[in-house]
């Protein structure tokens, strides 16, 4: 067995996927980055003690939104108080392989693109007849309502999710940080006159190893009995499957469990005026160390990837994959400018 890092933990690997997809992103991206940065911020940068080419430099990780949205993009986490993953202070990560700059590339330039951001819907299967803003989203200081949230918790606590071991507050939750955030949320009219939000995952380099129980948190709370259980026997559980429920406490199942009671509580208390919530989740299929590692030993017989597994668990409809590598013509193909449809192309074309 190969030891293989994994941004601060680590996974065994067999000798096979020891050259994973995120050594081949981080091969194919350095080389790009004369093409794609400014050449102060393409200097190799510090990550978790050492300089990296992989990386950009430490002083200008907000490099890694393209320019077009960039200052949009920054303004909007920081009105929403949004961190950053292993970013700096109000800027991204400067590691090239950080899934939330990647899922903020593609999404951020249809925040207020709606036409262009409901045929990239269509074109993934959704009925679409009018996009809606996302009127929750609005904030004081940025009065223009976005057609695309990120990182959107929900408007109440409605897992009763805990803070310092009680159940938070509504207004006492950080978005993005220690409650179950969805990536990315859009909503729009259906041509049947309903409501949909899409509730959105977004994955990119990331693993997880096999058989890492989370039932139990670090603080020893079970979250099963505590938190989620509750929520899984619920008669309108979108979480169908007739599988043991601890069999779900394997990430990335934890999380896509935490996103569908999530789904299921604000489609049942109409949030935003939802008839419908339903759950879309965005990985690459070249990255098969996360897609075909079933990390559940109850869940390996249930289909032979994740998108499959989570779909024969789940109520028909309430769940959609989706491969970054076909939702990228997409994207593309309805980019706002043609500046970013070629930033997109170059950055995240060449995924293998």
């Amino acid at each position: 067995m190969t030891v293989v890092p994994l941004l601060g933990s680590f996974v065994e690997a067999t000798a096979d996927e020891a050259v994973t997809f995120r050594d081949r992103e981080k091969k194919r991206l350095g080389p790009l980055k004369r093409r794609l940065f400014s050449e102060r911020a393409r200097r190799n940068g510090m990550y978790c003690g050492a300089r990296r080419e992989f990386c950009l430099h430490e002083d200008f990780g907000a490099e890694n939104l393209e320019a077009g949205i960039r200052d949009a993009a920054l303004a909007y986490f920081k009105d929403r108080a949004i961190g950053w993953h292993a970013g700096e202070g109000d800027v991204p990560s400067n590691h090239l392989c950080c899934s939330q700059s990647c899922c903020v590339n593609f999404w951020f330039p249809f925040v207020q693109a709606p036409d262009r951001l409901g045929a990239v819907l269509r074109g993934l299967g959704y009925d679409v007849e009018k996009m809606l803003v996302i009127e929750a989203d609005c904030t004081l200081r940025d009065c223009t309502c976005p057609y695309v949230a990120f990182e959107w918790i929900g408007k109440l606590n409605y897992l009763g999710e805990l803070r310092r071991g009680e159940v938070a507050l509504d207004d006492g939750r950080t978005r993005g940080a220690n409650f179950t955030s969805l990536d990315f949320c859009l909503r729009f009219r259906r041509s049947d006159g309903r409501i949909q939000l899409v509730a959105g995952e977004w994955k990119y380099t990331e693993y997880y190893p096999k058989g890492v129980n989370l039932r139990l948190s670090q603080s020893k709370t079970d979250r099963l009995d505590r938190i989620y259980g509750k929520h899984l026997v619920k008669p309108d559980c979108q979480i169908a499957g007739d599988v043991p429920h601890e069999s779900l406490f394997f990430d990335p199942f934890d999380q896509l469990m935490r996103q569908q009671l999530l789904c299921t509580a604000m489609e049942r208390c109409r949030e935003m005026e939802a008839d419908v919530v339903t759950l879309l989740h965005v990985a690459p299929r070249a990255n098969r160390e996360l897609m075909r590692r079933i990390t559940s030993k109850e869940l390996e017989g249930v289909g032979s990837d994740i998108h499959s597994i989570w779909d024969a668990l789940t109520l028909p409809g309430r769940f959609k994959g989706v491969a970054t590598e076909d939702l990228l013509p997409l994207v593309c193909a309805n980019a706002p400018t043609s500046q970013t449809r070629e930033y997109l192309e170059l950055r995240y074309g060449g995924m293998a």
